[in-house]
Order: structure tokens, then C-alpha cells, then sequence
């Protein structure tokens, strides 16, 4: 009988809210506080570090690379594809509505806007995690290895990470594997070593809440640096110090979670949590549209940071409640198809 881990339910719902409250950031006389900026971005390590854990207490035991390998591009890739051609036909429209479009023409925008391998900017991580997932064996071979060899390896990836920092655009599957590689490894980690980790959650929480402080503090007054940290992977341009930020935030994140499994369950956040690939497939297109409506008005104002602070929060609402009405609509329409249409 599969063991139910309510904390990792509850911070994948965490997980994919703060995935999309990076991208629904209103800012438009920059007038937000760089600190603030720079704690909900990058939020991807999130789902990676869950993904690590899972592969490890769900499919280790009993791993089967073909039936694994057959779900992730049923449940993940197959609605990559959807999306993305859904995504691809207004701007096929737009183009062939354009006077003095050419065929020539015509396919050079089809090529260029696939080139990166995405459609909707945030769908970079499917190429990324679907690469990831095809190595599998090699995260066996890290599970079986010993204690020492394994914190080696997380400490090595983690070293590489700092120094390659995320790819241009995203577009780099193999420089986002190395970069994401130490979350995953430490997903496995934790689940390996469960027991023990979760009897010393306090002090693994306090330690994390100061990594957070420490490097947000780093990265906004003594190194500053907007956001996430990419770059061309062969050439130096300093520490990536989100990279710890983010990986002491899926601890800090996870006590949370743990703590919400001591309250009422929390129906709302598990709901999100069960759909969460299917907000994050679609709230690129629904974050467009009320993000098309919010925008203009605000542009001709000097709305202050309370002002977007509230525009992003509206906008974190509306995308996520947008996302969730047309993924169950899809849903309820097509049951036996929605998971290949939307990954729920």
C-alpha cells in the first residue's frame, strides 16, 4: 500500500502558485521591492525537488522505465503538444491576416517561434523535465549508491549549477539539466532519509529560513541581481546565488506544508495541488488576457508599490481561477481524454 504524503500534496499546490505568481508580476513603474522580486521568482525548483521525492517514494520500488516513460508523455508531453498547437493557431491566423505575407515567410515565423523548442514561455520546463525523466536509470544508479556518494554528487551538480546558471531564454535543455540536476537529487534525498530528516524538521526549517533571508539579502543589496540569473552556459559571470535561495525555499515551503496536515484539510489547496499541471499548462493563456485587461489602465497611472503589489495579486487570482474553470470544463467534457489534453 502506497504511503500518502499530505505535506508534498500541499506544497505542490504551494509549488505551482508560486510558479504562477512569478509570471503574474504587475510592475509597471518598477516600483516593487527588488527583494520581493527576487524571493517568488524561479519557483520551477519547486516542482523539480517534488518530482525527485516522488520518484523515489512512488516509482523506485517497482521501476519500470518503458511503463514509466509511456505515463510521463501520456500525462506530460501529449499536453504539451495540445496546448502548444492551441497556443500556435492565433498566431498562424495573425500572420496570414498580415498584407504581404508570403509562404516563404510564413513558415520562417512557424520555425522561429519553435525554434526554442516552446511555445508559451513558461513550457520550456516540459523539454527540460521530459529529458530528465528519460534519464532515469541514472538516478537509480545515485539511489543505490552510498551515503558519502551521493552527498559528493549533490554537492558537485550543486557547484555546477552556481556557475552555469539557467540557459538564455530557457532554450538550452542540457545547461537547465545541470542547473535543476541538484534539486532533484535532493528530492530523492529527502525521501530516502524521510524518517530521520522529518524528526529534525524544526531545526532543517530554521536553517532554511536563514538561507532564504541570507541570500535574498545577497542578492538584492550586496550582489544586486534582478531574479533568476541566466546566461550562455561556457561563460562566467559570477554565482548564481538564487540557486541556494531556492533550495533552502523548498524547506522553509515544505514546513508550511507540514504544518497545514496538523489543521483542517485544506480542500481549496489540494484541489489546485491535483490540477496543477493543467494550471500550468494553460495559465499562460489565461494570464495573457487578464493581464491585457489590468495593464492599460494601470500604464497611465504611477501606481506605486501597493498598487502593484494588489494588480499581481488580482492577477494570481484570476489566472489561477481562469486556468482551473477551463481545465475542469475540458475535464468534465472529456473525461477519459482530459489528462492527455491538459495533464489532469
Amino acid at each position: 500500500m502506497k504511503q500518502r504524503y499530505l505535506e508534498f500534496d500541499y506544497l505542490r499546490g504551494i509549488a505551482i502558485l508560486v510558479i504562477i505568481l512569478g509570471h503574474a508580476v504587475v510592475n509597471v513603474d518598477r516600483t516593487l521591492p527588488l527583494a520581493l522580486l527576487n524571493l517568488i521568482a524561479g519557483g520551477s525548483a519547486l516542482f523539480v525537488f517534488i518530482s525527485g521525492f516522488f520518484f523515489h517514494s512512488v516509482f523506485y520500488r517497482r521501476f519500470d522505465y518503458v511503463g514509466f516513460m509511456r505515463k510521463k508523455v501520456q500525462n506530460v508531453f501529449y499536453p504539451f503538444l495540445v496546448i502548444s498547437l492551441v497556443a500556435l493557431l492565433p498566431m498562424v491566423l495573425a500572420w496570414l491576416a498580415k498584407p504581404g505575407m508570403t509562404v516563404a515567410k510564413f513558415f520562417e515565423n512557424i520555425y522561429w517561434q519553435v525554434n526554442d523548442g516552446y511555445i508559451l514561455y513558461p513550457h520550456w520546463y516540459i523539454p527540460f523535465i521530459m529529458t530528465l525523466f528519460a534519464l532515469s536509470p541514472l538516478y537509480l544508479l545515485f539511489i543505490r549508491a552510498s551515503l558519502a556518494a551521493r552527498i559528493i554528487l549533490l554537492l558537485e551538480f550543486a557547484l555546477m549549477a552556481m556557475l552555469v546558471h539557467r540557459p538564455l531564454g530557457n532554450a538550452n535543455v542540457l545547461q537547465s539539466l545541470i542547473y535543476f540536476t541538484p534539486y532533484y537529487l535532493a528530492g530523492i534525498l529527502y525521501s530516502m532519509h524521510f524518517a530521520v530528516l522529518n524528526r529534525h524538521h524544526r531545526l532543517i526549517f530554521a536553517l532554511s529560513l536563514l538561507g532564504v533571508s541570507l541570500f535574498v539579502v545577497l542578492q538584492t543589496l550586496v550582489f544586486p541581481h534582478l531574479a533568476n540569473y541566466h546566461k550562455a552556459a561556457l561563460t562566467f559571470d559570477g554565482v548564481d546565488l538564487m540557486f541556494w535561495q531556492k533550495m533552502c525555499l523548498c524547506f522553509v515551503l515544505l514546513e508550511f506544508a507540514s504544518w497545514l496536515t496538523t489543521r483542517p484539510e485544506n480542500t481549496m489547496l489540494l484541489q489546485i495541488s491535483a490540477a496543477s499541471f493543467a494550471l500550468y499548462f494553460i495559465h499562460p493563456m489565461v494570464l495573457t488576457e487578464v493581464q491585457n485587461l489590468l495593464l492599460p489602465g494601470l500604464k497611465a497611472l504611477h501606481p506605486g508599490a501597493l498598487a502593484n503589489l494588489a494588480a499581481t495579486l488580482v492577477s494570481l487570482v484570476l489566472a489561477v481561477a481562469g486556468s482551473y474553470a477551463v481545465a475542469w470544463l475540458l475535464k468534465k467534457a472529456w473525461p477519459r481524454h482530459s489528462r492527455m489534453l491538459t495533464g489532469w
